[in-house]
């Protein structure tokens, strides 16, 4: 069902044609406009944005009192996204848009910096910042899907295409879920009563297509399908010939407790977790295996790196940060960098770590700094980023 709860703000963005992330073969060079500022050759379109020859990183940080700073990761400049506000409750992002929930509306704010995957290389771009717009309801957050992003409420779900970024043209969807709702292959997979359902576009269920997955507690799109964590493992979604989607499950060993929260390098086909006091669990997706890595200090983060040598992120409960290798050996070491948030009960919880090809950006809210540490030079610290107050931390570009 379809309602028009919708409070719209002037839109500036251009069209989204895909934010799925970074890959491997994009380098992280300053970035150049190319001769044509709204298409490349294999007609990406890209609104009033250029095409740059590298990804535009740059980090988007909400503070406590709800101001959003834009922080470009190659000159460093700090730009103003969102002015203070009350009630902000978590922000999420899809590598461009950021979705910035309050306590009873969602906003809807256009980084124009993307990076759009096409076949064997990337096609990146930059624009002018903006705010699309609001949506109104309670308890809102935001997935990035395949071709859409779905921002979900207290039983509604609205699903945003990124070829239409008209928030008029959103379809709001009477759909109460368990756990967060994705837009994948031109269906919603939507946790309900211990199963994950696939769904049409128009949010009506496909008979037979439930696959067990009790406490469905986050989700990641990965190179090779999306993954939802569950209780008890996993369950992958792939897209097959004639589009049908299909459903399997990765069930975790016998006996052993699962994360409850797996992630990643985006658009690669690895993710971690936490393995509550043993260490950390690496899913290869591909192989649909876990590999537990024990780890002498209980971990709090854990993210994988997605390379050829299967690597993980992780930081431990004394403040350092870890690169830990598939055979559990601790690869590179840094010195306790978060001990002072990890035990801060206001600020261990907010502690974020995100990897990209090169770096890992580790957040110490009580330090209001974010660390820079390259995980290809054995997590030497690169930068450090101060007079922050970074409550939540997303990656755009």
């Amino acid at each position: 069902m379809r309602s028009s709860r919708l409070r719209l703000l002037p839109l500036h963005a251009g069209l989204l044609v895909a934010v799925l992330g970074i890959t491997s073969c994009a380098s992280e060079t300053r970035p150049a406009p190319a001769a044509d500022a709204t298409a490349d050759a294999h007609d990406v379109g890209a609104g009033d944005a250029a095409e740059v020859s590298a990804p535009a990183l740059a980090l988007v940080i909400a503070d406590a009192d709800g101001a959003l700073t834009l922080l470009d990761l190659e000159t460093e400049e700090r730009t103003a996204l969102a002015e203070q506000s009350t009630g902000i409750e978590r922000i999420d992002s899809d590598g461009r848009l950021v979705f910035v929930a309050h306590d009873s509306t969602v906003d809807v704010i256009d980084t124009a910096r993307w990076t759009v995957p096409h076949g064997d290389h990337t096609h990146s771009f930059r624009g002018d910042a903006d705010r699309i717009g609001s949506i109104d309801g309670l308890g809102g957050q935001a997935h990035a899907g395949e071709q859409s992003a779905t921002v979900q409420f207290d039983g509604e779900v609205v699903v945003l295409p990124h070829e239409d970024l008209s928030l008029e043209h959103a379809a709001r969807l009477d759909i109460t879920a368990d756990g967060p709702v994705l837009a994948f292959a031109g269906h919603l997979l939507v946790p309900s009563a211990g199963t994950i359902e696939v769904r049409d576009g128009s949010g009506d269920p496909i008979t037979g297509s439930g696959v067990p997955c009790a406490d469905a507690s986050d989700v990641d799109i990965t190179r090779v399908g999306a993954v939802f964590t569950c209780a008890d493992g996993a369950v992958l979604f792939t897209r097959e010939v004639g589009g049908v989607v299909r459903g399997e499950r990765i069930p975790a060993p016998a006996g052993a407790a699962a994360a409850a929260e797996l992630a990643g390098r985006t658009g690669r086909p690895d993710l971690a977790g936490v393995a509550g006091d043993r260490g950390a669990w690496l899913l290869d997706v591909r192989q649909r295996t876990w590999t537990l890595l024990p780890s002498e200090m209980p971990l709090l983060r854990a993210v994988a790196v997605g390379d050829d040598e299967s690597r993980t992120i992780a930081v431990d409960a004394e403040g350092r940060a870890l690169i830990i290798g598939e055979d559990a050996a601790v690869l590179g070491r840094t010195e306790p960098l978060v001990a002072a948030s990890i035990a801060d009960p206001a600020s261990v919880d907010r502690l974020q770590l995100i990897v990209d090809a090169r770096h890992a950006y580790l957040s110490d809210p009580a330090a209001g700094a974010v660390y820079e540490l390259d995980h290809t030079d054995d997590l030497r610290l690169a930068r450090t980023f101060t007079d922050l107050d970074p409550w939540f931390v997303q990656q755009v570009g």
